[in-house]
């Protein structure tokens, strides 16, 4: 049996210094915003369907329905969560004096 070594599958190496450095470009945060934000929209959604579901007397299994509830909260949460951090940032930011 061979085992052949990472670097000849085809991984490239990066390093923060080196001019391969592959930097974030701003489209790219805006597309996982909005990518984050959609997911979490269906995340409600499906939750909010469950819940109505049971509520309606339609067979929906209560465990599912918990954990779908579980996994909206925690994704609001986390949401809330980085628009804090980002809202803080800003501030340290505008408190800098140049």
């Amino acid at each position: 049996m061979t085992i052949e070594s990472i670097a000849a599958l085809g991984g490239e190496r990066l390093s923060p210094e080196g001019s391969n450095a592959i930097a974030p470009s701003r489209a790219d945060f805006a597309q996982w915003v909005e990518g984050s934000l959609t997911r979490i929209g269906q995340s409600l959604e499906f939750a909010d369907a469950n819940v109505r579901a049971l509520a309606a007397g339609q067979e929906v299994p209560v465990h599912e329905v918990m954990i779908s509830l579980e996994r909206a909260r925690m994704d609001l949460t986390l949401a809330a969560e980085v628009r804090n951090r980002l809202v803080e940032a800003y501030q340290e930011l505008t408190r800098m004096q140049l």
